[in-house]
């Protein structure tokens, strides 16, 4: 008779396979996990938004970078607003022949006076250049003429980074 030996017998070694994991690949991969997690997370936990009045309808838009908080021009139906102070009137703006809006660029000008002043021990280890960044929050219905003239009125008193703000969008 001859012996035919069973499928275990055959696929069995003399040597027991010890199977091992390597753990220091591994940590590695955690580590560098833990450390994107670390960098990606808001301190506070929250998402950074800049107040919206209830008064301005903001538009739509699918961006992902949130603004930093800055000086704000709000632009409603009816007012221009600096901050907290109504400076002009929308009705009065559009009527006037003026590419700018004098009234916003002395506004802005002295605004940006009163932040280098308070922040003057803070620029020796800081970029100059964020007393010079804005954010225009403008109703959706508000034309695009006056947007110019908002607009080109930040960058006469010296504002060259110009935001506008917007709503995101839901993902679809």
């Amino acid at each position: 008779m001859i012996y035919v030996p069973s499928k275990v017998k055959r696929h069995t070694h003399k040597f027991p396979i010890q199977a091992s994991l390597n753990i220091v690949s591994l940590m590695d991969i955690f580590t560098i996990l833990l450390l994107f997690l670390l960098v990606n997370v808001s301190p506070s936990g929250e998402e950074e938004a800049i107040p919206v009045p209830g008064i301005v309808q903001l538009p739509a838009s699918s961006a992902s970078i949130k603004p930093e908080p800055t000086i704000t021009v709000f632009i409603t139906t009816s007012d221009i607003i600096l901050g907290d102070k109504k400076i002009a009137k929308i009705q009065d703006v559009l009527n006037s022949g003026d590419s700018s809006i004098k009234v916003l660029e002395t506004g802005l000008t002295s605004q940006a006076i009163s932040i280098a002043d308070t922040n003057k021990a803070d620029t020796k280890d800081k970029d100059t250049k964020s007393a010079k960044k804005i954010i225009i929050m403008g109703d959706k219905t508000i034309p695009f003429t006056l947007l110019k003239k908002v607009m080109n009125s930040c960058s006469r008193a010296g504002y060259s980074n110009i935001t506008l703000a917007v709503l995101q969008k839901e993902n679809i």
